[in-house]
């Protein structure tokens, strides 16, 4: 039996697809999963399924979710799809597919079927190749899973404001997320300076759990962020990085040195509580969050930079204080006062 689908006919590096859709049915049928070091044949690249997902995706689709994202189909050669006018024809037979991408949400559908087999009617975005080879299906799989950036969880949340999450998940997920952001970022002062799990030793730097906590009061559900209308990630990394700017300007070569007391929780948690109380409010009233702005209102002489020695072997909310009372003592009048009012 052959199968017709309309299709939108597209070329790469002499290899003709198509892209179509195919009805969940059909594709649980002709579809199936070829494993690296488990398979020999042509195109197995395929990596060990996770059970935990494939349950994870059926109970989303029982619940009315849908995949509008295609997956990947290899056809094998006796298999392999003719174009016919605008669209494409192809043996309808078990198997005659490799997955080079979707595998867990075809498997997740397989299972969906099984309790639901109204699953079967959805239409399901698919791309059509014909007869790769292992090489092309790796680099395929290779340029989806490495050279497209994720998008940062948190980011779902922005995108997705009804989405049914705790406020608990958000700042944990949104305070990971900009952590990262710092910790990567060549332009931040916090590059290589956040301990993230399963990275590498070092003295000094900041556990993860630490600036997810200091954070947690800006980035949480109607936190200090929101109530600035500081809302997007990328503009709360923006201020934290150009808040954090500015006071490297002041340290210049000694912002490196471990007497830096910003390269510690203590010093990270007391900056933030500042930049909480003192500068946001101060940046929002003149809508400018630059770090050249923050310095207007901040300034640290040489003879008063904060050191790491004055508080060691305090405890770390009393270091945490002090490091704050200090800075705070830095912070320029945001406001002219009542003698400079013309009136």
């Amino acid at each position: 039996m052959k199968h017709t689908y309309s299709a939108s006919i597209f070329h790469h590096n002499n290899k003709t697809f198509a892209l179509c859709t195919i009805d969940a049915k059909t594709l649980s049928e002709i579809s199936y999963v070829a494993r690296r070091g488990v398979d020999q044949e042509e195109g197995a690249v395929q990596r060990i399924l996770n059970r935990t997902r494939i349950s994870s995706i059926r109970d989303y689709l029982l619940s009315g979710g849908f995949f509008p994202n295609n997956v990947i189909l290899n056809l094998k050669e006796e298999a392999s799809f003719t174009q016919i006018g605008e669209g494409v024809e192809f043996e309808s037979q078990q198997r005659i597919a490799q997955v080079v991408d979707g595998q867990h949400r075809i498997e997740g559908l397989k299972e969906a079927i099984k309790q639901d087999e109204t699953i079967g009617n959805l239409k399901i975005p698919a791309v059509l190749c014909n007869n790769l080879s292992t090489e092309e299906c790796a680099q395929i799989f290779v340029s989806i899973n490495t050279e497209q950036k994720p998008v940062a969880k948190s980011l779902i949340y922005d995108l997705y404001g009804l989405m049914n999450i705790s406020a608990a998940d958000f700042s944990i997920d949104r305070g990971t997320d900009i952590a990262k952001a710092l910790n990567n970022d060549e332009n931040s002062p916090y590059q290589g300076q956040i301990k993230l799990p399963g990275s590498r030793k070092f003295k000094g730097g900041i556990q993860l759990s630490s600036v997810v906590t200091s954070l947690k009061p800006l980035v949480k559900k109607d936190g200090e962020f929101e109530k600035y209308n500081i809302t997007t990630l990328d503009y709360q990394i923006a201020a934290i990085k150009n808040y954090f700017n500015a006071i490297q300007y002041y340290y210049g070569e000694e912002w490196d040195k471990l007497n830096n007391p910003f390269l510690f929780a203590s010093g990270f948690g007391a900056a933030i509580e500042v930049l909480t109380t003192k500068i946001l409010p101060a940046c929002y009233a003149a809508r400018n969050f630059t770090d050249a702005h923050i310095r207007t209102y901040l300034s640290i002489p040489k003879d008063m930079l904060i050191k790491q020695s004055e508080v060691k072997g305090m405890s770390g909310e009393t270091a945490k204080a002090q490091i704050r009372d200090q800075l705070t003592k830095c912070i320029l009048s945001a406001h002219a006062s009542e003698s400079e009012f013309k009136i």
